[in-house]
C-alpha cells in the first residue's frame, strides 16, 4: 500500500514538472516588434515529455508538439 502511495506522489510530481517545462519552452513573440519586410519567421520546436506506468515501472518518452512525432524511438525507464 505504501509503495502505491509513493508511486502516485512521484507520478503526480512528474506530471506537474512536465507542465512547467512545456510552458517554459514555448516561444513568445508578443513583446517583439517584427519587420513587415521580414519574410521568414523562425520558431523552436516544443518538446513535451509523456509519462506512463508499464508493468509497475514509470517510463517517459519525448513528443515533438510542433512536428507531431516521437523524438525517442522507445520508452525510457525513469531511474
Amino acid at each position: 500500500m505504501k509503495k502505491r502511495i509513493i508511486l502516485a506522489v512521484m507520478l503526480a510530481g512528474c506530471i506537474l514538472s512536465v507542465t512547467g517545462r512545456t510552458y517554459a519552452s514555448e516561444l513568445n513573440i508578443s513583446n517583439k516588434s517584427l519587420d513587415v519586410s521580414e519574410s521568414q519567421y523562425f520558431t523552436s520546436d516544443v518538446i513535451v515529455e509523456k509519462y506512463r506506468l508499464y508493468k509497475g515501472k514509470l517510463q517517459y518518452r519525448r513528443w515533438n508538439e510542433t512536428k507531431r512525432y516521437w523524438v525517442d524511438s522507445e520508452w525510457i525507464d525513469v531511474p
